[in-house]
């Protein structure tokens, strides 16, 4: 499988427990603690989706997927918010500044945290996912 993930999280161990599954199931995972760092890397290396947390110390996850999206060669890749605040009122803002998704932390299912974001690949790297990472037809 050729698909690069970039998960950015504050929280060392959330971020290594994203980036280690994810990894594990043969994807090709950067990840980075900080907006400043996500930016540097991002635009180092690009990717094919982005997992965002919302909180970060030197900026948030609202401001960095404006910034993502400004980005000529990031504009397309999605960005999923993953976050520990899922009230309705921060889903919607969610939302309204276009990430993708969302999945609640703490990870809760292994599995399902795969299968979702399996479900976020653009189209076209469907076809490398192999079918047991695939999310539900139904869910997509």
């Amino acid at each position: 499988m050729n698909i690069t993930l970039h998960v950015i999280d504050d929280d060392d161990r959330s971020r290594k427990l994203a980036a280690d599954v994810l990894a594990s199931q043969g994807f090709t995972v950067h990840a980075s603690g900080t907006a400043a760092q996500a930016q540097e890397q991002l635009l180092a290396r690009g990717a094919d989706l982005v997992l965002l947390d919302i909180q970060l110390p030197d900026s948030d996850g609202f401001a960095l997927i404006a910034w993502i999206h400004a980005q000529p060669s990031l504009a397309d890749v999605p960005v999923v918010a993953l976050t520990a605040s899922v009230m309705p009122a921060y889903r919607g803002r969610i939302e309204e500044c276009g990430f993708a998704g969302y999945i609640a932390k703490p990870l809760t299912s292994v599995r399902q945290f795969v299968q979702t974001v399996c479900g976020h690949l653009p189209e076209a790297l469907q076809a490398q996912v192999p079918t047991h990472l695939r999310p539900p037809a139904a869910t997509r």
